[in-house]
């Protein structure tokens, strides 16, 4: 999905966020083997706007992105960077068309079965009003 694009493109040009993660954000997951701290992202759903008289050119799509830390205070470190840089920002990016981006919620997570030492992270759910 074309938003996975606009994300990339806001995280890795966001000197706070790249100064932590560089260009260590990735779709979907990341591998055992990847250093942290690290960032994730995926769609959860999309919703059209439909209309009466054809395909909708407007989409509310909810991403999670996801900040991993070596520990619990890096963790919400990125955290708070990556809401920085997404919520409520509107514009073009990387040819996606972003009306608006709401931050909607976060959970704070401990895996211990990742790598040697478990990660720490912070899962949030971004809404993503996309004009297509």
């Amino acid at each position: 999905m074309a938003v996975g694009k606009a994300i990339y493109n806001i995280l890795a040009n966001d000197s706070d966020v790249a100064a932590i993660v560089g260009t260590r954000i990735f779709p979907q997951k990341v591998e055992f083997n990847e250093r942290m701290p690290a960032i994730t992202y995926f769609v959860i759903d999309t919703t059209p706007n439909n209309t009466k008289n054809g395909v909708s050119t407007y989409d509310y799509v909810r991403c999670q992105i996801t900040g991993f830390g070596t520990s619990y205070a890096q963790a919400q470190d990125l955290a708070s960077k990556i809401r920085t840089a997404l919520d409520y920002v509107s514009g073009t990016y990387a040819g996606v068309v972003l009306d608006k981006i709401f931050f909607e919620d976060a959970n704070d997570v401990y895996d211990d079965s990742f790598g040697e030492k478990g990660v720490h992270y912070v899962a949030m759910d971004f809404r993503f009003n996309i004009n297509r």
